[in-house]
């Protein structure tokens, strides 16, 4: 059941800078959001939008500029050494290539038992056990391909894997970046549907970062639109996809591809390239590609505000609001 009260990963203006001076690129530009106990949070974008980025952030792979990050009210993000790698117990990332981020030269039982090995949380039996145990769980029958080495199964084997790999410290949340682009359609809803059973059977909370957004919809709570290192619209996913707010998040929800025909489209399908982050646009960030732009959007930029229950938007002129 979804904690609403208090939220087990706290986000508050995270940056993201690569480089310095006029070679600086803005990959995240001062990200907020929580994520609540229990509930999926789906964070989708164009390619090149910062939400990887913002993933990799979280789990302090890509060192944030500033900004901080609290998980579950402890704030981690001047952490370092074995505090930090504590933290990372609690919460483990798994990553888009599911082939290059596994070792190639270690066997399956090894790479899920690495984890309890660096820990030393368990031993002998227990630890051989609870390896089986976890392979078991993915889909993966420890006695045959047990022994076997990574580079032997193919991309959602391997995944299932890394899902293994992932569980072994028993994790409080786990952020999916990107997890399932990489896979056949059919063995997409294979993962994804293990990925739901074992969200309840472990208590999860997940951060699904991901740029198909039938997807998103299918396995989030809420989603999070991202454009040009900015949040620009978060709500209830079925809201979200229902009555957009932001007008990037319609455009975004017109240029997906639908396989039934008799489907709603949701406007016009957005064109052009988005700016370069070494050189944001002023103010509003999508305002050199919206339709809607006036000079106020140039000049001040949007702050989130509510829209509805739950449901916020960093826009001046709304979609609701036009629409009433």
């Amino acid at each position: 059941m979804t904690d609403t009260t208090q939220p087990l990963l706290k986000v508050r203006d995270l940056t993201v800078t690569f480089g310095k001076g006029r070679h600086a690129v803005s990959a995240v530009a001062g990200v907020s959001f929580d994520v609540f106990e229990g509930e999926t949070l789906g964070l989708v974008g164009e390619s090149g939008c910062g939400k990887s980025t913002t993933g990799k952030a979280l789990m302090k792979i890509v060192p944030p500029s500033s900004g901080t990050i609290e998980l579950e009210g402890i704030d981690i993000t001047s952490q370092k050494g074995r505090a930090l790698r504590n933290a990372r117990t609690r919460m483990q990332m798994i990553f888009q290539d599911p082939i290059s981020s596994l070792n190639p030269r270690r066997r399956v039982k090894d790479i899920v038992a690495e984890p309890l090995d660096c820990w030393k949380t368990v031993s002998g039996a227990e630890r051989d056990a609870l390896i089986s145990d976890l392979l078991n769980k993915v889909g993966i029958d420890p006695a045959v391909y047990g022994n076997r080495y990574a580079r032997q199964f193919s991309g959602g084997q391997c995944q299932r894997i890394s899902i293994a790999r992932s569980l072994a410290m028993r994790p409080k949340m786990l952020i999916c970046d990107e997890m399932v682009s990489a896979l056949d359609v059919s063995v997409q809803a294979q993962i994804l549907n293990l990925l739901e059973d074992l969200k309840h059977e472990y208590g999860l909370t997940l951060l699904f970062i991901a740029h198909d957004l039938a997807v998103v919809k299918n396995v989030s709570d809420r989603v999070a639109v991202m454009y040009l290192g900015k949040i620009c619209e978060i709500g209830p996913s079925d809201v979200l996809y229902e009555a957009p707010a932001h007008p990037y998040t319609e455009f975004l929800l017109g240029a997906a591809l639908e396989a039934d025909p008799e489907s709603p489209v949701h406007g016009e399908v957005l064109e052009g390239e988005p700016p370069s982050p070494m050189n944001p646009p002023s103010g509003c960030r999508f305002r050199t590609r919206c339709p809607f732009a006036q000079e106020k959007c140039a000049s001040e930029e949007p702050e989130p505000r509510e829209v509805a229950p739950g449901h916020q938007v960093a826009c001046h002129f709304p979609l609701t609001s036009r629409s009433k």
